[in-house]
């Protein structure tokens, strides 16, 4: 089943339209960064954005910003229409992400590269269409190979269904290999920053990992000039090693 066929399923659309639409609704990690970055007139690209649930959440935070969703099922997108027909959406995903260099000063995604094995094109393309700031989420582990086969490591789409009614890769990346690779996208990005914590991985995924660590990357996109990234991990659980440039 493609992804989009399987984040159309009624569990995955019943449960996003009546979840994760508040700020109390965030993960402790996800109120570290976000209120940091969002100012007045922000542009904003949300990626996997479901049913809009962030638009709520980040207009709670800071009501005056241009904010933009994209996800790859229709069904959420015509959701999120309906529920903030003040917002933008669009239906498409995000390894080829539809607008030009530098359209948004901030570009966020949550619960999507956990799931997308390609996950470094999708950093790479937000990375891109983003003038400042982009804000993502991934599951982490030390000294481990990224586990992306779907037979081995997998998400069931069934939430509060007794049935489960799809199965998506679920990804656990190296600690390390993502953080080079962050700062290795061009240009260099002016800084990285990074909170997270250890967490009992969730009942719906089967994955061969008890716990991983909760990550929040907050990348600040650099310029042709930019020699260093200045590294702010220190919050992570374990030490992270950047190669030499």
């Amino acid at each position: 089943m493609n992804s989009s066929k399987a984040w159309s399923e009624s569990s995955a659309i019943d449960y996003y339209s009546r979840r994760r639409h508040e700020v109390s609704d965030l993960y402790p990690s996800e109120k570290v960064f976000l209120p940091r970055v969002l100012f007045p007139g922000a542009k904003v690209l949300d990626v996997g954005c479901a049913s809009g649930g962030f638009y709520n959440i980040m207009r709670s935070l800071e009501p005056r910003i241009e904010y933009t969703g994209i996800d790859i099922a229709e069904p959420a997108i015509e959701l999120a229409k309906e529920m903030y027909p003040e917002a933008r959406f669009q239906v498409t995903g995000g390894l080829e992400i539809p607008f030009d260099d530098n359209s948004f000063d901030i570009v966020h995604c949550t619960s999507v590269l956990v799931v997308e094995p390609r996950y470094k094109e999708v950093l790479a393309e937000m990375y891109r269409v983003s003038n400042r700031f982009v804000l993502v989420d991934m599951r982490l582990l030390k000294d481990i190979d990224d586990y992306q086969d779907i037979e081995q490591s997998y998400y069931r789409i069934q939430f509060d269904h007794e049935v489960e009614q799809a199965k998506v890769p679920y990804v656990v990346s190296d600690a390390d290999d993502v953080a080079n690779f962050i700062v290795g996208l061009e240009p260099r990005p002016t800084a990285l920053r990074a909170t997270g914590y250890f967490h009992e991985v969730t009942p719906m995924a089967d994955t061969a990992f008890d716990r991983v660590c909760m990550t929040i990357f907050l990348i600040q996109k650099g310029d042709p000039g930019t020699i260093d990234t200045e590294l702010e991990l220190h919050d992570l659980p374990f030490e992270v090693s950047i190669r030499p440039s």
